[in-house]
């Protein structure tokens, strides 16, 4: 396998189908076929995964793919270095914010002990929504990841039009309410709303997007209220709330697992019946940087959203 190979790899990943590959590589589409084949046929183990529609990494060609993406840049940058392009201190950036969601720790880690060069600074905003989409049009932040609700989804598809932005729907999934172990409800299967109204509800700050859904849900739920809000203005305080005060706060399924190493369970919630998003948020016609690229990948791949 040599390194022109490894680029039609990627580059079959990065475009799939592989005609538009092709194309745009000015490589006839046998010969990428045959370029895979043989790769696989060498490892005994698939890269893709082959549908009429075109094809698809699988767990091993994901790992492939990064590993390609890394080999490459690695030898363009002793390609420049020889030319005294770029300093051997050469350095890459990525930024992105995140909204209405937490994020797994261990993501930024491995991020940071894949990266391709010596020194990787990282910009990661945890935040609402309002001001994901304001640091993507910006272009403070490359990207967001958020969670949005069915109401808030339609409201941003029209905001996103607007702002020359467009979102990517990686997953959907339900309300979840999160409590402490020792929380008297945290062994339900289920907890309806009305079973929660004597215990304190914590909440980040909200935004115009948060405080439009809220009405929306006022309405359509009239009788579910809670007696205490806390509101408050990061992540930490409000598991430190829930940790220590019988707290609870609503959320969703991708944050699960980290939220279960703090001691906090989720349970779904048998009254709110809406959808919930999990969206990524670009700018229109402009493509991810290589590190984007390498860090969405490990994104997909540590939530499980392999056909996403």
């Amino acid at each position: 396998m040599n390194l022109k190979q490894l680029k039609y790899i990627v580059e079959i990943a990065d475009c799939h189908p592989i005609t538009k590959a092709s194309q745009k590589l000015f490589v006839s589409q046998p010969y990428l076929s045959k370029v895979v084949s043989d790769f696989e046929a060498r490892a005994n183990k698939q890269i893709f995964h082959r549908y009429n529609n075109g094809l698809e990494l699988t767990v091993y060609g994901r790992k492939v793919y990064l590993l390609a993406q890394s080999i490459i840049h690695q030898m363009d940058l002793l390609e420049h270095l020889e030319k005294e392009e770029i300093p051997q201190n050469s350095c890459t950036k990525l930024s992105f914010s995140v909204g209405n969601f937490i994020m797994k720790n261990s993501l930024l880690l491995d991020y940071c002990s894949t990266s391709h060069v010596a020194r990787t600074d990282v910009d990661f905003c945890e935040t609402t929504i309002e001001e994901c989409i304001q640091n993507v049009e910006k272009t403070s932040s490359e990207f967001a990841v958020i969670v949005a609700d069915d109401f808030q989804k339609t409201l941003l598809m029209s905001a996103f039009a607007r702002k020359g932005l467009e979102s990517i729907e990686l997953d959907e999934g339900h309300p979840y309410y999160h409590l402490h172990r020792e929380h008297p409800l945290a062994n339900q299967k289920r907890i309806s709303a009305d079973r929660l109204i004597q215990y304190p509800f914590v909440r980040l700050k909200i935004d115009e997007y948060s405080a439009l859904s809220r009405k929306k849900l006022r309405e359509e739920y009239p009788n579910i209220s809670v007696r205490k809000y806390l509101v408050v203005s990061h992540y930490p305080t409000c598991l430190n709330l829930i940790k220590n005060s019988g707290a609870f706060m609503i959320g969703n399924k991708w944050q699960i697992s980290e939220l279960e190493k703090m001691g906090i369970c989720s349970v779904r919630s048998s009254s709110l019946n809406y959808k919930v998003y999990l969206l990524l948020i670009k700018k229109k016609a402009v493509p991810f940087s290589a590190e984007a690229k390498h860090f969405i990948h490990l994104f997909k791949d540590s939530y499980g959203l392999d056909g996403a």
